[in-house]
């Protein structure tokens, strides 16, 4: 097998990604799409794709989402490749790259992969984490919305920056720097927009939707902790949801970590299904050394 280590696919890279990725999940039954680029990762020019090629077809897939020193791996492979070492040979070529850059790789996978295959984690000597991420999709159904004339959702712009990263630095336990991160970056994303809801000139919540996918992504979804419990997130939430149903023709995608029971009652309560269920597994060592 040829290997190949970039930073960033071409277009060619991209769809031929794109197609295994399909390939793997109709045979294994899964539905997380790892992140195919390299927008929101902390160094730009470290390899966070590492492509496996038989005889000129892509066949093997690792990725790298770093936003921090922790990176979260994907490995895929072709259902006709397998046992043959390909994912052994994909990770040992992250290896070579991953002390130069300190990273702390958590491998990703989903329970219904896991169920198939018992002994993955252990014979990686890695051990799966408690805490585990619901993925919880909903189809194309607009919402009966009484509009609320104190309320405005919009893309956010520049200005917004610095108000929605000192919100969410608290909404997701973060450093300042990495929320400030992940908002420019979701505001260059080619494929994604970050939208807010304002009252006046103040930012009150806000949310990223990644459209690369096949669904209407949400994440980074955060209501301002003094204005909770207002219907400010569930407002925005439907309206957000009837605006994309009109402008594309995608379904829709959130993830909700296990122990948020709260937000996941708010999801299924807005139409939510469970989809599946997505593990993170650590090496039993410190693997940086």
């Amino acid at each position: 097998m040829e290997i190949i280590r970039t930073n960033a696919l071409t277009d060619e890279e991209l769809l031929a990604a794109n197609e295994l990725i399909k390939v793997v999940q109709a045979f294994d039954q899964t539905h997380r799409t790892p992140y195919l680029s390299n927008q929101l990762n902390f160094d730009a020019d470290m390899p966070a794709f590492f492509l496996g090629y038989d005889e000129g077809k892509l066949v093997a897939l690792l990725t790298v989402y770093a936003d921090c020193q922790e990176a979260e791996l994907a490995i895929l492979v072709h259902p006709n490749h397998r046992r043959k070492g390909y994912a052994k040979a994909l990770w040992r070529e992250f290896d070579e790259i991953r002390r130069d850059y300190q990273l702390r790789p958590i491998i990703m996978t989903e329970k219904c992969f896991l169920d198939k295959n018992l002994d993955l984690i252990r014979h990686l000597g890695m051990v799966l984490e408690p805490d585990f991420e619901y993925w919880l999709t909903r189809e194309r159904e607009p919402y009966p919305l009484e509009e609320r004339t104190d309320l405005t959702v919009l893309e956010a712009s520049t200005a917004h920056i610095e108000a929605i990263a000192d919100f969410q630095m608290k909404a997701f336990k973060e450093s300042k720097e990495q929320a400030l991160h992940y908002a420019k970056g979701a505001l260059e994303d080619e494929n994604g927009k970050l939208y807010t809801v304002m009252r006046g000139d103040t930012v009150l919540s806000s949310c990223t939707v990644d459209f690369s996918t096949d669904y209407n992504y949400f994440y980074g979804f955060a209501v301002v902790e003094d204005c909770r419990g207002q219907g400010i997130g569930t407002y925005f939430m439907k309206r957000l949801v009837n605006q994309l149903i009109a402008e594309n023709e995608k379904a829709f995608q959130i993830a909700v970590e296990s122990a948020n029971i709260a937000a996941k009652s708010l999801y299924e309560k807005l139409g939510f299904k469970e989809q599946t269920q997505v593990f993170y597994a650590k090496k039993l060592t410190d693997f940086t050394r």
